[in-house]
């Protein structure tokens, strides 16, 4: 049996939605990747900049607030001083961060890496991204596949699909996601 691995690759970080103090109503915000850092005496505070598409209003999202500077990993420091654009679309994704602070994820670019396979081809399909995304696994495979959507359920009801169910296909893709078809012989763990 093959392994085939897709990996998701975000185009950008995805844009949020906010209300937005100048043009008076919810709008969407894309994120600058650029971080803001502020101390004062020996606590930081670390935010991501957002820019209101129509008006350019800029919104800081909190990472950290009053965070002594012992506390502070120099590491993660040196990356956000520096805006690092993988760091950026990190907390860029982070739901908890983003309701936290009155946002909503809204549109993720992505493109699918990987290599197509024959649809009756015995395949260990793992699915990789570097953080969970906002895309329903049924979507995702229907637009690499190229099926549509009756496509796709009749091959999920041939039992062409193993370890899937239809529920499944309604979760949002997480960080590694592995799906079996057209198995033809057991599997070994090793």
């Amino acid at each position: 049996m093959r392994k085939v691995v897709w990996t998701i690759n975000f185009l950008s970080t995805p844009t949020i939605t906010r209300h937005c103090k100048k043009c008076n109503r919810d709008m969407e915000f894309s994120c600058s990747e650029r971080f803001r850092i502020n101390a004062q005496g020996k606590y930081l505070d670390v935010w991501l900049i957002y820019n209101c598409k129509k008006c350019k209003t800029s919104w800081n999202s909190t990472i950290f607030s009053r965070v002594h500077t012992n506390k502070m990993d120099q590491e993660l420091l040196a990356l956000f001083q520096n805006n690092d654009p993988m760091l950026a679309r990190q907390y860029g994704s982070d739901r908890t961060i983003l309701n936290q602070n009155g946002a909503t994820l809204r549109r993720v670019e992505y493109e699918i890496l990987g290599e197509r396979f024959e649809l009756d081809e015995p395949v260990i399909l793992e699915i990789q991204s570097d953080f969970p995304l906002k895309i329903k696994l049924f979507n995702l495979l229907k637009a690499k596949l190229d099926l549509s959507t009756s496509e796709l359920k009749q091959f999920l009801k041939e039992g062409a699909i193993q370890g899937a169910t239809v529920n499944c296909f309604k979760k949002k893709v997480q960080e590694s996601t592995t799906i079996i078809f057209n198995q033809t012989e057991k599997l070994i763990d090793s």
